[in-house]
C-alpha cells in the first residue's frame, strides 16, 4: 500500500489542477470509478472550512460546543493534521461538555454507487493521544445513523479498538479490528481503513500510515447487504454538538485525525 505521505503529495498536485480549472458556482461532477470523493489532510482554508484535497470540492465546517475546537496541528515533518477536543466528559456535573465535529453537508457522492451496491472504502489516520473511557465510544468518521431502517457507514474508536459498521437499513456488519483485547496504543499514528469489497465481503484494516505495512492481518466478514444509501449528513469526530449531552450520547473523539478519506469503486491494494 503506498503511504499516506506519498498520497497527500499526489493529492496537493491534483487540489492546484482543480482550483486552476474550477468555475465558481457550479457542482463538482461526478468522478470516474476509482477516484477519491474526499479527502481532509489538516488544512483549514482562509473561510475557515476545513479543505477537501480531493479535488471535489467538499470543504467540511467545523462546528463546537463547550469550548471545544477543531484545530490544525503541524507535525515534526511540517504537515498539518486536525487535533480534537482532549479529555473526557462523561457525567452530567461536567457539561457543557467540549465539543467539536466536521459536517460535510453535500453527500451526494459519499454513498456507494450502483445504488449503494458497490465497492468502497472510507478511512482516517487516528492517534490516540489519552486513555478512552470505557463509558463512552468515539466517532471518527460516519454517515447515517444506527438505527432500524437506516442506512450506516461508520468508523469508530470505542474504548480504543477501531471498528466498521456497515448496515443497510435491514442487516448489519460490525466487524471490529483484531483480537478482543488490541487497542490503538497511545501517542501512535494508525491507518485504519473500512473496505466493502464486494456486496457480501467486508474488511478492516489497521496499517502504519508512515510505511503502508500492515500492523494486524486485514480482518473480514461476510454479510449479505443491500444498497448502503445513508440520509442526513457525513459528520467527523462525534455524532452531534448539543449543549445538554455528554460523550456518552455524542460519543466524541478524543485525540488527532488526518488523510480522512471516501472513495468509490476502490479496492484493497492486495485484493
Amino acid at each position: 500500500m503506498l503511504s499516506t505521505r506519498f498520497i497527500r503529495n499526489v493529492l496537493a498536485a491534483v487540489m492546484v489542477v482543480a482550483a486552476a480549472t474550477a468555475t465558481g458556482g457550479t457542482a463538482a461532477a461526478e468522478p470516474p470509478p476509482g477516484d477519491l470523493e474526499l479527502f481532509y489532510a489538516g488544512t483549514i482554508l482562509d473561510s475557515g472550512l476545513v479543505a477537501d484535497s480531493s479535488g471535489q470540492g467538499l470543504h467540511g465546517t467545523i462546528l463546537t460546543g463547550g469550548g471545544g475546537s477543531v484545530t490544525p496541528v503541524a507535525g515534526p515533518d511540517g504537515n498539518t493534521f486536525l487535533r480534537f477536543p482532549g479529555g473526557s466528559c462523561t457525567l452530567a456535573a461536567q457539561k457543557p461538555c467540549p465539543q467539536a465535529i466536521v459536517a460535510q453537508e453535500t453527500t451526494i457522492t459519499l454513498v456507494p454507487g450502483d445504488e449503494g451496491t458497490s465497492r468502497f472504502v472510507y478511512a482516517a489516520d487516528i492517534r490516540i493521544t489519552e486513555q478512552s473511557s470505557p463509558d463512552a465510544g468515539m466517532n471518527v468518521f460516519q454517515f447515517g445513523a444506527a438505527a432500524a431502517g437506516l442506512s450506516q457507514w461508520k468508523l469508530q474508536v470505542d474504548y480504543g479498538r477501531p471498528s466498521c459498521r456497515w448496515s443497510d437499513g435491514t442487516t448489519v456488519v460490525l466487524l471490529p479490528a483484531g483480537g478482543a483485547d488490541f487497542t490503538l496504543a497511545l501517542g501512535h499514528w494508525y491507518r485504519v481503513s473500512c473496505w466493502r469489497v464486494s456486496p457480501v465481503l467486508f474488511q478492516i484494516r489497521v496499517d502504519d500510515p508512515a510505511t503502508g505495512r500492515q500492523v494486524l492481518p486485514p480482518t473480514n466478514a461476510v454479510g449479505q447487504l443491500n444498497g448502503i444509501l445513508p440520509s442526513g449528513r457525513v459528520v467527523i469526530g462525534g455524532k452531534r454538538i448539543n449543549a445538554t449531552q455528554t460523550d456518552v450520547d455524542t460519543d466524541q473523539f478524543h485525540g488527532d485525525l488526518d488523510n480522512i478519506e471516501f472513495g468509490r469503486r476502490e479496492l484493497p491494494p492486495d485484493a
